[in-house]
């Protein structure tokens, strides 16, 4: 995910369940940009329901895992002058990810892929 510098947008606090995903999936975030040049990164609830969103400390070559169908989430506006950058995947958890799971009326339905590992 690319987030522009010196820029209003921000991606609105949310969790992935209200875009169809389930709870079976874990989020894994990692940051491409240092985070002292942005000073922005992802905020997150510490579990369902808890409304208290700490930003997350993650530094380059770390890797943060959240339950983000369940957790709200979000990013401020990147107000410095240096683009974010970010990747983020989710993986399904065997006995937790029910392959079969689909959600009608939501914003987006995602294709989902299997990798054997």
């Amino acid at each position: 995910r690319l987030q522009p510098g010196r820029s209003s947008r921000y991606v609105r606090r949310h969790h992935d369940a209200e875009y169809g995903h389930q709870r079976g999936e874990i989020n894994f975030w990692i940051p491409l940009t240092d985070r002292g040049l942005t000073q922005t990164t992802l905020w997150v609830e510490s579990r369902e329901g808890a409304d208290d969103d700490h930003p997350l400390a993650v530094t380059l070559g770390e890797i943060a895992a959240f339950h983000g169908s369940v957790c709200r989430h979000h990013v401020p506006a990147n107000a410095s002058e240096h683009m974010r950058a970010s990747l983020d995947f989710r993986v399904g958890i065997e006995g937790y990810f029910d392959p079969t799971w689909q959600m009608r009326g939501t914003k987006e339905d995602h294709r989902r892929r299997c990798v054997r590992l």
